[in-house]
């Protein structure tokens, strides 16, 4: 089944590779599969602000949890059953970023500014993993509505 999760982050910390958000399958067994990613900034940022997609292997603290429910569901009726969660910044804890990432976005400063990754084939979170927008220089990343679009 096809689900889609959005927030709103908060503001990030001006630190180097300070994840903004993350969607994390806390599953023993199964994997779910993200088929598109999305984020657009609701602030003005600065002319530095780049981010990448990277792989994770522990989930951090952050300040929001965002739990997606049977209404997430493209069919609206089933909650997804690896129980996936979306983690929003400002993270106190980051989660563990796996390296090389997989790819990156530089941005234009400018409010509005954002970026969609279709990912036709899908990228697949294993069990215990993540998969987290990044923002890669020691910037603060403004308020910025972010997406995941996920086969569970």
């Amino acid at each position: 089944m096809i689900y889609s999760v959005r927030a709103f982050t908060a503001v990030t910390v001006a630190t180097v590779d300070h994840a903004i958000v993350q969607l994390w399958n806390p599953d023993a067994t199964k994997r779910i599969k993200v088929l598109e990613v999305g984020m657009f900034k609701a602030g003005a940022g600065t002319a530095n602000d780049s981010m990448y997609l990277a792989r994770t292997s522990t989930i951090g603290t952050s300040a929001t949890t965002v739990t997606p429910d049977a209404d997430n569901a493209w069919a609206g009726d089933k909650a997804p059953s690896s129980a996936a969660v979306l983690k929003v910044a400002a993270f106190s804890v980051q989660p563990t970023l796996l390296t090389p990432p997989l790819w990156g976005w530089v941005s234009s400063a400018a409010a509005g500014a954002g970026v969609i990754w279709p990912t036709p084939r899908g990228i697949e979170i294993p069990p215990g993993a993540g998969l987290a927008m990044v923002q890669r220089q020691a910037t603060i990343w403004p308020t910025s509505e972010v997406y995941y679009v996920f086969e569970d």
